[in-house]
């Protein structure tokens, strides 16, 4: 196909209109929107434009959990913020067609600057953090997210025998897998899984999940997410849970919240993991993402280079802090599904500080640890 001189004018026009009317929106004005006060309708249009364009395993916590979402002016670009002072905390990265994002970014960028804030932006893709570097963002690397491509796994070798030995100590202890999509069902189970999740808790350094880190959980407000149960076959009993998170318009799924009883039979979550995997290979599901591992990797691949003080604080959090959030526990059992890695960054404007450190840590809930717990961790 020929490219005559007429399309590249009418592309540069474009690109110019669209310039300018992205310079045109007011600024001042622009602050995050409380979810809560949403109506159906509001609701409704949020949910869908998270499913079609969620692009991390966090994305689609914007329609779930609670907290605010800044959108632009032409309703093209939508992403999740927790606000604490000056600090805005965006998690999931951007909700946008790709061709309008550049356009966002830049938007993000003026805004911030116009009122004076500081704006971090986690879990940001390798095909979106170049778009952060060219609008002036300090772009780190913060990780890296495990994923599997479906459609020839099949547990037969050798690096999956661990997983194979988890799924056959599940099958003799007489577990099964049951998705619970139907709304009464979920309301029937519901207290019982949120006592799971209290359970699977209770004696962690953070006894509640900390926000932009982990995925709210409400089994009465699933939406479009999956449900799937370990439950005894003798006894009815649940035993384990996994929720699932749409991303790509449901062409892949991001294994989110994960929780056991303290007694469940061992290997229930790998078994949990194995069959949902399965079963969504079945279906002509892409692939899945086990969940981003703060501060793994580093050191890997890290381009753009990252601020050093982002580095410090995710290398030490890896490195030596796990008795408050276990990462490096998380990166071992993830690794036994020999998953491929893909980086995620944190982009932030203007520059990380230790303020804006402190306010990532009050936002979460990761200021205020459960000291009994913390003791008996560091201890061990």
């Amino acid at each position: 196909m020929t490219f005559v001189a007429s399309d590249a004018s009418e592309l540069r026009e474009s690109a110019i209109q669209k310039a300018a009317e992205v310079q045109s929106w007011s600024l001042v004005e622009v602050q995050p929107r409380c979810r809560s006060v949403l109506n159906s309708e509001e609701r409704v249009r949020l949910e869908r434009f998270a499913f079609e364009h969620a692009t991390s395993a966090e994305s689609y916590d914007i329609v779930i959990s609670n907290g605010s979402y800044l959108e632009t002016p032409c309703k093209k670009g939508v992403i999740s913020v927790l606000p604490h002072g000056r600090f805005w905390h965006a998690s999931g990265s951007l909700m946008a067609p790709d061709e309008f994002k550049p356009e966002m970014v830049r938007w993000l960028k003026r805004v911030c600057e116009s009122q004076k804030k500081t704006l971090a932006v986690y879990s940001v893709g390798v095909d979106e953090a170049p778009l952060f570097v060219d609008a002036g963002f300090e772009v780190s690397k913060f990780g890296e997210e495990p994923i599997l491509d479906l459609g020839a796994i099949a547990w037969r070798c050798k690096e999956f025998e661990w997983v194979r030995r988890q799924t056959n100590f599940c099958l003799r202890a007489g577990l099964e897998v049951v998705e619970v999509a139907v709304e009464a069902e979920r309301r029937a189970v519901g207290d019982e899984l949120i006592e799971i999740m209290h359970e699977d808790l209770k004696l962690r350094t953070y006894p509640k999940p900390l926000r932009l880190l982990e995925g709210q959980f409400d089994p009465l407000l699933l939406l479009r997410r999956r449900l799937f149960v370990a439950r005894s076959r003798s006894t009815g009993r649940i035993e384990g849970f996994l929720a699932c998170s749409p991303m790509h318009n449901g062409n892949a799924w991001a294994f989110e919240t994960y929780r056991k009883r303290q007694d469940a039979p061992r290997g229930t979550i790998p078994f949990l993991f194995r069959d949902v995997i399965d079963r969504l290979q079945a279906e002509g599901v892409r692939s899945v993402s086990l969940c981003l591992v703060p501060g793994r990797g580093l050191q890997i691949n890290a381009k753009p280079p990252s601020s050093k003080m982002a580095s410090f604080a995710m290398s030490l959090w890896y490195k030596r802090l796990n008795f408050l959030f276990n990462t490096k526990g998380q990166d071992y059992f993830k690794s036994r599904f020999r998953p491929r890695y893909v980086n995620r960054y944190i982009c932030v404007t203007p520059n990380t500080t230790v303020r804006s450190m402190v306010s990532f840590l009050v936002a979460t809930g990761g200021i205020k640890p459960h000291v009994g717990n913390l003791i008996r961790n560091l201890w061990k």
